[in-house]
């Protein structure tokens, strides 16, 4: 299996979104347009789909339902 990767909007921290990823999937990185904004603009997701811990079947829905964006990114 290959990694899948995805950006996210909307978070109000890494922590949230940490909160909301299963196991297989882990934050990579965050990005803020300006220095000292307490909100990340993006998170950026990686992870492998197991066992039905899958990107499109179980993560962007649960981050969508924490009001958070989820778009699946190509390397």
């Amino acid at each position: 299996m290959s990694e899948r990767t995805a950006t996210i909007t909307g978070a109000r921290s890494e922590k949230e979104v940490a909160a909301y990823l299963p196991d297989n999937y882990r934050i990579t990185g965050c990005w803020w347009r300006e220095k000292g904004y307490d909100k990340p603009d993006e998170v950026m997701i990686a992870g492998t789909d197991r066992m039905g811990w899958t990107l499109d079947a179980y993560v962007i829905p649960r981050l969508s339902s924490g009001n958070m964006g989820c778009r699946e990114t190509t390397v």
